[in-house]
């Protein structure tokens, strides 16, 4: 083999060893399924009321099965992605952003939801 060609092998296995890796697609996210147009046509159901926005995110509360949803806004790294969190406070994460944005996101979710929880705005 050539130099370049060898150089372009190596080359394909670095960017594949230090590509960002995906969470893996969750079975469900708080019983529905894991798809954004599921997620957002549950949320524009009867039952959801919306509790925050703000420039990156809103949450919603379902009030039929009390689970807590955030999902981020057009233009934000994260986009599209939803977090949601039951009543026993587990926690399902859909993201396709690299580790750091999702991983951001996700803590940011989480900290809206325990204030809204604890009745902060």
């Amino acid at each position: 083999m050539t130099t370049s060609i060898v150089r372009l092998i190596a080359a394909g296995f670095v960017l594949m060893a230090t590509s960002p890796a995906r969470a893996e697609t969750p079975a469900s996210l708080c019983g529905t399924k894991p798809e954004m147009v599921d997620i957002m046509m549950r949320l524009i159901d009867e039952g959801v009321e919306k509790l925050y926005s703000d420039s990156k995110m809103f949450v919603s509360r379902d009030n039929r099965d009390g689970s807590m949803w955030a999902v981020t806004l057009p233009h934000t790294t994260a986009h599209p992605s939803a977090a949601c969190r039951t009543k026993t406070k587990d926690v399902a994460l859909l993201c396709s952003a690299g580790d750091k944005a999702c991983t951001s996101f996700q803590a940011q979710a989480t900290a809206r939801m325990d204030k809204l929880e604890a009745g902060a705005p």
